[in-house]
């Protein structure tokens, strides 16, 4: 995830300003959910939206250490989100991350939801032909046969994502995966709800562009919304409810710590602010609708004290902030009780 945070993290927090934020002063076994099913027909004009169904929480983070860490496993969450290259399976060491990744996960009996991104340098702004992201996910869907949930691509209208300008090819790349795999759980191309248009397209002008690429909805929607979530509104994630029909999952979201220009400004204010926008996500903005059916909250520990973004769980010396009991206690009050077995950190096992 490092890949792409230090470029985004500019133009995130200057808009989170623009839209008035206040300056922050053992292992469980549970069976994976059914797979959402689409029409055979792409030309069909709608597809069904999905059900209403219980709010799920999980976790999104690259880094293969959460997977094994007690503090994560006691929490109960079944549910993980990884992001790689669409041509990961041709690059060694992030095929090997990936192995390690999707063996832990599978080890933990997690269910998994992976996001294909751009590629890296010199690909980096290159869209790869239907023919060759195919290829690559019908590759991966025989390594790793195990994970059925995908999401087309990440943050496709920012400007960053050579997706931004292309929603046709974007409707391309989502048929070919729901053809190449129809038992699959198949999310729409991502949407990042950045409204400085400086920075991308408008998250529903592109969503509009891709229902008409396709001549269909797709049944669930992928969103990044921590614009909102970080001003404490609802506004741009309402704004997306409004304009499409299906389910809409946040595949990842958080309080950030980090300021614009500043590696990670830790202090206690910013601290309290990050526990307070994840409540707020995990809270009202997640019970906006029954149809937001998944928030994955992004990034488990932080990886250094120098790293260029930071809404971690964990700081960079291993101390759980603010956030984590807040994630802990917003699980805790879904029904979801903690492994104490497992660790003594979450704020249900102190009574234990």
């Amino acid at each position: 995830m490092s890949r792409r945070r230090v470029r985004l993290i500019g133009a995130l927090c200057l808009t989170i300003a623009a839209c008035g934020s206040t300056a922050p002063t053992p292992k469980r076994h549970r069976e994976p959910p059914a797979p959402v099913t689409h029409p055979a027909t792409p030309a069909a004009r709608a597809s069904s939206p999905a059900k209403p169904a219980k709010l799920a929480i999980g976790l999104a983070d690259n880094d293969t250490e959460f997977l094994t860490d007690r503090r994560f496993l006691a929490l109960g969450i079944r549910f993980v989100r990884d992001e790689i290259p669409w041509n990961a399976l041709l690059i060694p060491s992030e095929r090997q991350r990936l192995t390690r990744w999707l063996d832990e996960a599978r080890a933990d009996h997690l269910t998994v939801l992976v996001t294909f991104d751009h590629a890296a340098p010199p690909l980096r702004y290159t869209l790869p032909t239907v023919e060759e992201f195919s290829t690559l996910f019908e590759r991966f869907r025989a390594t790793y046969p195990w994970v059925t949930e995908f999401v087309t691509w990440n943050e496709s209208n920012y400007y960053g994502e050579p997706t931004s300008t292309h929603p046709a090819r974007a409707a391309r790349y989502y048929l070919a995966l729901r053809r190449d795999c129809p038992s699959c759980t198949i999310l729409a191309p991502d949407l990042l709800d950045i409204t400085d248009r400086r920075y991308a397209v408008d998250e529903v002008k592109w969503a509009r562009e891709l229902i008409r690429a396709l001549g269909f909805e797709p049944a669930i929607w992928a969103l990044n919304n921590y614009v909102g979530a970080n001003s404490l509104s609802t506004r741009t994630t309402a704004r997306l409810l409004a304009a499409v029909r299906g389910a809409v999952w946040f595949v990842e979201t958080a309080g950030i710590v980090s300021e614009p220009n500043r590696a990670a400004a830790a202090t206690a204010a910013n601290l309290a602010h990050q526990a307070s926008v994840d409540r707020f996500i995990l809270g009202p903005l997640a019970h906006l609708s029954p149809r937001i059916q998944r928030v994955y909250l992004y990034q488990w520990q932080l990886p250094g004290s120098d790293s260029g973004w930071d809404s971690a769980l964990i700081s960079a010396n291993g101390v759980p902030r603010p956030a984590y009991y807040a994630l802990a206690q917003s699980l805790a009050a879904s029904g979801i009780e903690p492994d104490c077995a497992l660790s003594s950190i979450p704020p249900a096992c102190v009574r234990h």
